[in-house]
């Protein structure tokens, strides 16, 4: 079992932190863009003189996911692999044990309860705070296998590329320089930051980049306390499905 900050950082075998900073955010950035040119292409050949649409049609924002969250996962995979290291160093050395359950749980408790107290304080200070609706996509879901695609697209796909990226390749290279907490800190505010979508009228959502927030400083100690990515992928997953429950009641 790992300990925290009075634990000195070993050496940053996976880069300077600012290198581990910058290849997060081109390979969020180049995923992205890469899976908006693939769909939109695809889009073109089968219907030529009709626009994309990508956050009206399930198929293309599935498949846009799908090919995000696989490159994002596979870059960070390959950047290991170029400095000749283990997947170890990014939570992916082991295969899941009955402990990685026990240990989601209570991170998930732990999160709940930081969300909940989170909530009330801000909802005392700014009463219209926690009334920002967030814009998941998929609005025209008309049928059983396509609300089926978009709880793929929105609950499984999401934890295993996002915690390969983040927690495993971007937390896991801080982590090698800094201590525990300065390393998940940095790591749970430019996810949030990521995670500042707008809403369905137009402002940002503040709510959600909150939320998302307290989620990463939970995945990082899961991280950290576990050695795998595994416990994480569960908390993640288990918060998409409950976001995803309440969205499409």
């Amino acid at each position: 079992m790992r300990s925290f900050d009075h634990e000195r950082p070993a050496q940053p075998v996976m880069g300077p932190p600012w290198r581990i900073i910058l290849n997060t955010v081109l390979i969020f950035f180049i995923s992205q863009a890469i899976a908006l040119a693939m769909v939109s292409l695809v889009h073109g050949f089968i219907y030529p003189d009709k626009s994309l649409n990508l956050i009206d049609s399930v198929s293309n924002q599935f498949f846009y996911i799908l090919i995000a969250e696989i490159l994002a996962a596979g870059l960070a995979i390959k950047l290991v692999r170029v400095r000749k290291l283990s997947l170890a160093v990014i939570g992916l050395g082991r295969r899941p044990i009955p402990k990685d359950l026990l240990m989601a749980a209570g991170g998930f408790l732990v999160f709940f309860g930081l969300a909940f107290v989170t909530a009330v304080v801000i909802n005392i200070l700014d009463p219209n705070f926690n009334d920002q609706k967030q814009n998941l996509g998929f609005k025209n879901i008309n049928s059983g296998p396509e609300k089926l695609i978009a709880f793929v697209s929105l609950v499984l796909l999401p934890p295993i590329g996002e915690e390969i990226l983040v927690r495993g390749y971007f937390f896991s290279g801080l982590r090698k320089a800094w201590r525990f907490w300065p390393a998940a800190l940095v790591t749970s505010f430019i996810f949030g930051l990521a995670h500042l979508e707008l809403g369905s009228a137009g402002p940002l959502v503040w709510a959600a980049g909150v939320n998302t927030f307290l989620l990463s400083v939970v995945l990082c100690f899961l991280r950290e306390r576990t050695g795998a990515l595994y416990a994480g992928m569960l908390v993640h997953l288990t918060n998409n499905l409950i976001a995803f429950g309440v969205y499409f009641k």
